[in-house]
């Protein structure tokens, strides 16, 4: 039957003491030594910060607002700008892709589809407008806007991607003749 010897229990509690204060010490001046004491509030505690112009507030579902004639947030650069005439614009949809794509210009189209290898020449469109497109196989597009030399004109190439975050659904092209894609 063991026993337990109380100055066995003081001596191993001296022992691990003993090695561990070492070490600790060892590993505390090869890290560098304790961390310097930093004054002021401490890093959990965020900064007041000023407030923001109702404009720029978040929306309860955290996304901020846009004003009327603002680019999306993501896409704060237009990816392409075209001059329209009196108002109005022609775009060119090339297909590159061997899949069929959906597109509609809201509001002013019906759905219509846009072959695979294939073109097709939307004119007199009236800005401010929205083309949205979409493959019917659930296939990723990468779409390229660029004005043509001829005024007034902005031809969309679509080509497949297997980047998801370079697939878009709609293209906007504002009064002004810039282009975001959405």
């Amino acid at each position: 039957m063991l026993r337990h010897n109380p100055r066995f229990k003081k001596f191993s509690l001296l022992a691990a003491a003993s090695i561990a204060l070492p070490l600790g010490i060892a590993t505390i001046s090869l890290a560098g030594g304790p961390p310097p004491q930093r004054q002021g509030k401490p890093v959990s505690q965020p900064a007041t910060m000023p407030e923001m112009p109702d404009a720029e507030k978040p929306t309860p579902a955290g996304k901020p607002t846009v004003s009327e004639g603002t680019p999306p947030a993501r896409f704060p650069m237009p990816g392409a700008r075209v001059t329209p005439t009196a108002g109005m614009v022609t775009i060119k949809l090339v297909n590159t892709t061997n899949a069929i794509i959906n597109y509609q210009v809201v509001g002013v189209t019906p759905p219509r589809t846009l072959g695979e290898q294939s073109e097709i020449l939307l004119q007199n469109l009236t800005t401010p407008l929205t083309l949205t497109y979409q493959r019917p196989d659930g296939g990723l597009l990468l779409v390229r806007p660029q004005a043509t030399a001829m005024p007034g004109m902005l031809q969309v190439s679509f080509g497949a991607t297997t980047d998801l975050g370079a697939d878009t659904k709609s293209l906007e092209v504002q009064e002004d003749g810039r282009v975001f894609l959405n």
